[in-house]
């Protein structure tokens, strides 16, 4: 099937309800996700910890397929072939921050990965969303000035864009986002965060935090954690926070009232992540991307979620 009749398939496709009985709707629903295949190059895909890492691709692989089984059972998925040329490509959630309606596609921090977004961009044109290129927005202004953003250094709690500068997200990039979504969530609820993660085992801002509802957030133990929640003022805009041993179990990705979240071997990070899903009436599932790890990826790195 052509990727454009798979859209119109999907969009055709009832919307998914999750099985949790006691969930707490979000205000915007999570209409589609957007995902795509590994290629065989993902062995070559970066990676701060230098190296191959012994990834095993068939292992990626089976991980991958399983993280896609667990999503399309609570919203209708749609899968992009491979780009060979793009060992990266699998990470998804980069190349596009998309709150409601309305989509800014991102120039990138590291060059090698831009041409991971011109797919992603017509998936979204087709499916009706009202698409903003951040690299046509200020391709004639000096390269010095240019807007960088990877979208998993963009959170977005349902009150709050939350966007972390890092290596790959810079100044310019949250001003585009501040400027773009600033209209949708008035400018005050889009927030850049300093780099206080940068260079602490993790690539992204949302390898370190991420949301279970418009109200709490995980984020890891001790004073990596302290300080990131600090400079997020997480307490000040109302946001209780769920406090992991465990980094990597940060970052869950929430879709319709469940929970996917990392099977880490931390028993004290599983069950707190238990514990406030149950409190919360969320469900709940856990899923291992151990392998995906290894190229610095987390749960969220593998999917867009949209609400259009």
């Amino acid at each position: 099937m052509m990727i454009s009749e798979t859209i119109q398939a999907l969009k055709r496709a009832p919307k998914c309800v999750s099985r949790s009985s006691h969930t707490m709707i979000p205000p915007a629903r999570t209409s589609m996700a957007i995902t795509r295949q590994i290629p065989n190059s993902f062995i070559d895909a970066l990676s701060d910890h230098g190296g191959n890492d012994n990834v095993s691709l068939s292992k990626a692989r089976i991980q991958h397929d399983r993280y896609l089984r667990e999503l399309r059972r609570h919203v209708p998925t749609l899968c992009l072939p491979a780009l060979e040329s793009h060992p990266d490509c699998v990470f998804v959630e980069d190349t596009v921050v998309a709150v409601g309606n309305t989509a800014v596609i991102t120039r990138l921090g590291h060059e090698t990965r831009r041409g991971e977004v011109d797919s992603i961009k017509e998936a979204l044109r087709q499916l009706g969303v009202n698409v903003l290129d951040m690299r046509e927005e200020d391709a004639n202004i000096n390269a010095r000035s240019i807007s960088l953003c990877d979208g998993g250094d963009v959170l977005y709690t349902g009150r709050h864009l939350f966007v972390g500068l890092s290596g790959r997200t810079n100044e310019n990039g949250f001003r585009f986002m501040q400027q773009v979504f600033g209209e949708i969530l008035n400018e005050e609820n889009v927030i850049a965060v300093p780099p206080v993660i940068q260079g602490k085992h993790v690539l992204h801002f949302k390898s370190a935090v991420t949301h279970l509802d418009e109200n709490t957030i995980l984020a890891p133990e001790g004073p990596l954690g302290d300080n990131l929640l600090q400079t997020m003022k997480s307490l000040e805009r109302g946001y209780s926070a769920i406090r992991l041993p465990d980094i990597l179990s940060c970052n869950a990705v929430v879709v319709n009232g469940h929970v996917l979240a990392q099977d880490a071997l931390c028993q004290v990070s599983r069950e707190r992540i238990q514990n406030a899903c149950c409190e919360r009436g969320l469900g709940l599932t856990f899923v291992d991307t151990s392998e995906l790890a290894k190229k610095d990826a987390a749960l969220t790195c593998c999917s867009v979620l949209l609400a259009v």
